[in-house]
């Protein structure tokens, strides 16, 4: 393969990559889709990026990489800036994030992101943003601007930090800069929502001068994209917000809303009735002259964000104006406590993310769906309507620098759960962490089983015992994660659950650790949502268990994984600790040379070279 070809900044295409480029060429050649499972260390950025960047500049299309997090935003701008160096190319590139998340204005973080565009329009319009003015003279952009704009171009490309803190020194606003560069930018690093929401779409095309069919679509970390297309799609109503905007029309003195609100709050209490939790049926929730109280909400709506930023009246304009009896939406009505005390809370959760995405891949020029768990292929490519080939690559590290291993001696199951069961596992799991000259993380299914192996569990084992702390910020999590890593010698022990802060996205390469532990299964709750999930995944695809159920679980379960090896020297064992994974519906999810037994300890300390 040569490396001109596809835009290789590095001096040796590695083994198994060389099959991911190829088959990322070959999609984007034949403007064909493609669903890749590529396990981590293969480099997936740069097989993606050189390869369609070197299209767009013969057809001149547009590269949008998308990804869900922002520390993959700077690995896909480091790769452009080594293609740049390598090839001496001008590569217009714009790093861009949430409209939100790039403002210069106070407290915007207040804001849900609905109340964000109503109040950034209407500074617009009543020219009180500074930074917009001070870009724009006229319709035109100002001298300032056009300064500004040329000379991030020169220093192109550059993260959306660099940007931002640019913008803010030169008191201009960063995402209207951004916007205005992307109308000559050949690749845009962003968040899924500048492609897979309508309305950000819509918005970003027109500006940009951008055109579907002419983009070149790679989705990163792609396993994360059903779950967040769902959510997009899902709206709530409590009647937490009926008092609220009930307070918001009262200030206005506006006593027409209290009937409406009244109807609202009422039709809540009779909807549940006595129940705690119930699916509403096609029907049952209606408003008269629906469309008459949306606009009314509305219009006093722009009134309170004219002060306040945040309008209830506008939050429950915009559910009434997305719900609609659908079968792939389902509608929950629940009691819900929380530390802000009760409420009913009627969810219209939406159940097919293809809803939104399926348009997409139909209509661009090539859509590449990559990531290290995406697996089964299948799967994703029918929950998304990809229409896309299918491949699924090896791991590209020597099988012999990692133990795979079952430990089929406790169950997190929830008919099994009792004290002695959370003895065994936190004896099992202490045996095991005791047992390895290092580092080593362990995820549970929640916090709640977590806490109940912990009190056991810091008594056996002889390491240092870190814990993670539900809703941790950023820096709190940088923190914990630098004290973790000092241990890489002596060996602690970070205990976290599946779905949280280090569950995905983090990397510990090298001596930093050397086990990880997923105990149970971290599968969803069964709840009426997850019910309504399978049954209609059951009807569309007739695997409504394992698409809705099982398959997203061992997703979450094989991210946890990832976090052990992260190179091709890493040297470290991958424990899972249930005794469902030896069931052959789990057991077949995972690689072949997993090892089921309960000599735990001999292989590890085998593996390891540690001598009895």
């Amino acid at each position: 393969m040569n490396k001109e070809d596809v835009l290789f900044p590095f001096e040796e295409i590695r083994n198994v990559q060389d099959k991911l480029i190829e088959s990322i060429s070959n999609a984007i050649n034949n403007k064909e889709n493609l669903v890749v499972h590529a396990p981590t260390g293969l480099g997936k950025t740069v097989a993606s990026i050189g390869p369609a960047l070197k299209k767009a500049e013969e057809e001149d299309l547009t590269v949008f990489f998308l990804t869900s997090r922002h520390t993959q935003h700077k690995i896909a701008i480091d790769t452009l800036k080594q293609i740049k160096e390598k090839y001496n190319l001008k590569i217009p590139v714009i790093d861009i994030i949430g409209k939100k998340h790039m403002c210069l204005q106070p407290a915007i973080e207040l804001l849900s992101s609905g109340e964000f565009a109503e109040f950034c329009k209407k500074q617009k319009e009543d020219e009180k943003c500074e930074f917009y003015t001070n870009l724009k003279d006229g319709a035109k952009l100002s001298m300032l601007g056009k300064k500004t704009i040329q000379e991030l171009t020169d220093l192109s490309p550059l993260e959306v930090h660099e940007t931002i803190k640019y913008c803010e020194e030169e008191k201009l606003c960063p995402y209207e800069v951004s916007l205005t560069m992307s109308k000559k930018a050949k690749v845009v690093v962003a968040d899924y929502y500048y492609i897979f929401n309508p309305s950000v779409m819509r918005t970003f095309f027109l500006k940009s001068k951008k055109e579907l069919e002419d983009s070149i679509i790679i989705v990163d970390e792609a396993h994360n994209l059903p779950g967040r297309l769902r959510e997009l799609l899902t709206v709530r109503m409590s009647t937490f917000f009926v008092n609220q905007a009930r307070k918001e029309a009262n200030f206005l003195k506006r006593d027409d809303c209290f009937p409406l609100l009244d109807e609202l709050q009422e039709k809540l209490l009779d909807l549940l009735g006595m129940d705690e939790e119930k699916v509403i049926k096609k029907g049952e929730f209606s408003i008269e002259d629906k469309e008459d109280v949306i606009d009314l909400f509305e219009e006093l709506a722009e009134v309170t964000r004219e002060n306040n930023k945040r309008s209830y009246l506008g939050i429950i304009a915009n559910f009434l104006q997305k719900y609609k009896d659908a079968e792939s939406f389902v509608n929950i009505i629940r009691h819900v406590i929380s530390p802000r005390g009760e409420r009913i809370e009627l969810t219209h959760s939406a159940l097919d993310p293809s809803i939104i995405s399926k348009q997409i891949f139909d209509n661009c020029y090539s859509a590449i769906l990559m990531s290290g768990t995406l697996t089964p292929v299948k799967m994703y490519n029918d929950l998304l309507g990809v229409g896309g080939q299918e491949e699924e690559l090896p791991s590209p590290f020597p099988k012999k620098n990692k133990l795979n291993l079952i430990i089929p001696n406790t169950t997190t199951k929830f008919t099994e759960r009792s004290l002695q069961q959370y003895k065994n596992i936190a004896s099992t799991l202490a045996n095991v962490c005791n047992s390895v000259p290092g580092n080593s993380a362990v995820f549970f299914p929640s916090y709640f089983i977590r806490d109940n192996v912990y009190a056991l569990f810091s008594e056996l084992c002889h390491k240092t015992v870190f814990n993670e702390i539900a809703g941790m910020t950023k820096q709190e999590k940088e923190e914990l994660l630098d004290r973790f890593k000092e241990y890489k010698n002596s060996g602690a022990v970070l205990l976290g659950v599946a779905s949280g802060s280090f569950g995905e996205g983090v990397d510990l390469p090298g001596d930093l650790l050397k086990c990880v532990v997923v105990v149970g299964l971290p599968l969803n709750k069964p709840d009426l949502e997850m019910q309504a999930l399978i049954d209609y995944y059951d009807k569309k695809f007739s695997k409504g268990w394992d698409y809705g159920y099982v398959l997203p679980a061992i997703s979450k379960v094989l991210q946890n994984a990832g976090r052990c090896i992260r190179s091709e020297t890493d040297k470290g064992i991958v424990v899972y600790m249930d005794k469902r994974y030896a069931w052959s519906n789990y057991k077949k999810c995972f690689s072949e040379d997993v090892k089921v037994s309960l000599e735990y300890e001999r292989l590890i300390k085998g593996f390891f070279g540690i001598l009895n």
